[in-house]
């Protein structure tokens, strides 16, 4: 992905670089804003890579993005619409089955495309979990864990209340 992308992209990408790396804070993102270079310098500030491999795993996790938002099967999924419908997926269909047919195809492609676009993401929040989990102290989890309530106090009391229900109903038996 070169740099105009990037910059092109950058409000739909903040999301993703937060939970590549669970390290980048918002105003990292701030200082970033929308330049690739200064993403490789982040990078390798916080997680103490040299240039070379910060900027290897910027390209890797951007070629990745990339990849999922074009959709690395669309001529897969393309030629699954053709075989099934009897012509191009693009070309004009006769009949209300053909039309269905189509319909129906053009769906299955934006559903799989999301739920690839969710797994991913589910994995990558799992990986900076676990590289979390294992390079933090409990005294340091413990000051994250109060700063982030303090910067998000209702949503981590609904999270609280939540668990404590669910708690009572698994003591309640």
């Amino acid at each position: 992905m070169n740099q105009d992308v990037f910059a092109g992209q950058w409000k739909q990408i903040r999301g993703e670089l937060q939970s590549w790396w669970g390290k980048l804070a918002d105003n990292d993102c701030d200082r970033i804003g929308g330049q690739k270079d200064k993403l490789v310098g982040v990078v390798q500030e916080k997680y103490g890579y040299a240039r070379e491999q910060a900027q290897q795993e910027v390209d890797r996790r951007l070629e990745e993005y990339s990849d999922t938002m074009s959709g690395p099967n669309g001529s897969r999924k393309r030629g699954a619409a053709e075989a099934v419908v009897g012509a191009p997926a693009n070309a004009p269909h006769e009949g209300p089955i053909a039309t269905t047919v189509a319909a129906v195809a053009s769906g299955l492609e934006a559903v799989e495309g999301a739920i690839s676009t969710a797994a991913t993401a589910v994995a990558d929040g799992l990986g900076s979990a676990s590289s979390y989990l294992q390079e933090k102290e409990f005294a340091e989890m413990a000051t994250d864990l109060t700063a982030l309530i303090r910067r998000y106090p209702v949503q981590s009391l609904l999270v609280g209340v939540g668990l404590g229900y669910v708690l009572a109903r698994l003591t309640k038996r």
